[in-house]
């Protein structure tokens, strides 16, 4: 059971790690925006995926704690996608901005 927990830390951990940069590249104007979003959003599949397979192993369980630590992943990925929705409406407005003073 606590190889569940583990795994269901991780995916967690995994997926603040995969967005956390996002806020960072939108705010120094770099040029690999669209490229970090791209691999933020592969890291949230990732994440899904992963998740998907806890859910099999928690459903066996009777560990509340697994149970409530997998609830937490699904938040944490629910976050990320709101994240990088947001990172993309930054990215497309800042785009149409420089648009307008060319």
């Amino acid at each position: 059971m606590t190889s569940v927990r583990a795994g269901i830390v991780a995916v967690a951990a995994v997926g603040l790690l995969a967005v956390g940069p996002v806020g960072t590249v939108l705010a120094d104007g770099g040029g690999h925006v669209k490229e970090t979003i791209k691999h933020a959003k592969e890291g949230v599949e990732h994440e899904k995926e992963a998740i998907k397979h806890l859910e099999e192993s928690v459903k066996a369980s009777n560990d509340p704690h697994a149970k409530e630590a997998l609830e937490h992943a699904k938040e944490a990925v629910k976050h990320a996608e709101e994240s990088l929705a947001h990172a993309e409406q930054a990215s497309q407005a800042k785009g149409k901005g420089k648009g307008k003073k060319e």
